[in-house]
């Protein structure tokens, strides 16, 4: 869901202002950055910055702000927690702005609806399951997988209700060529999240933050 300059209202886009840019400030003062010491975890940054964005351009599209593509949203908040998750997403959105279809008048609106709220939504459900079924299975499984699924299901309905609520497109229409389309893009965004999730567990879990071998397989 990449919504393009010409599309939304002023209102909308104010409210996209209003609520994006506290939560990206907010990400900036609480975000970890002792962990950017050492040059591993610069590179690892960074390198998710690049994957994201080249994952973001792989998409394909009906008519313009109806996009469809990865996300990739469970794995870099099971990867970073949400405040570097947020900010790696939002430095990639920033890239696919400067050099793709959207406006920067729309960079706030795409954000909240590609990056706050699929990285909230993650971030509530590693939170139930790490105080509920600190597991390893349920981990993989509810947040990688199914997280990954309804995220950007969550993103999808979202922005299609924004261009409906603006008139840019009917309801029929988005009946039609659009939301149908959602519950399919859920099958693989979730299995990209979870297979990763769980070979960077097996290969390189210092990389993941949100597991700890003793409190999700120890003892299990």
């Amino acid at each position: 869901m990449d919504i393009p300059e010409g599309l939304i209202a002023a209102p909308w886009l104010w409210l996209g202002n209003l609520l994006f840019f506290p939560l990206l400030a907010f990400a900036l003062y609480r975000a970890p950055w002792w962990r950017l010491r050492s040059r591993e975890g610069q590179h690892l940054l960074l390198g998710a910055c690049v994957f994201t964005f080249f994952l973001w351009n792989v998409k394909a599209g009906v008519t313009p702000g109806l996009n469809f593509h990865l996300l990739g949203a469970a794995l870099l908040t099971l990867m970073f927690s949400w405040e570097f998750a947020f900010i790696v997403m939002s430095v990639a959105l920033a890239a696919v702005t400067w050099f793709g279809d959207p406006a920067w008048e729309t960079y706030a609106l795409n954000g909240l609806i590609m990056i706050g709220l699929p990285v909230l939504l993650i971030y509530r459900i590693f939170l139930q399951v790490d105080r509920r079924a600190p597991n390893f299975f349920v981990y993989v499984l509810a947040c990688g997988f199914l997280g990954g699924g309804f995220s950007v299901f969550l993103a999808g309905t979202a922005g299609a209700g924004v261009l409906w609520s603006s008139g840019v497109y009917s309801l029929d229409y988005l009946s039609d060529n659009y939301l149908p389309f959602l519950p399919l893009l859920m099958v693989p965004e979730g299995a990209f999240n979870g297979m990763l999730t769980t070979l960077l567990i097996a290969y390189r879990p210092d990389w993941m933050r949100t597991f700890r071998d003793e409190r999700y397989i120890d003892g299990k």
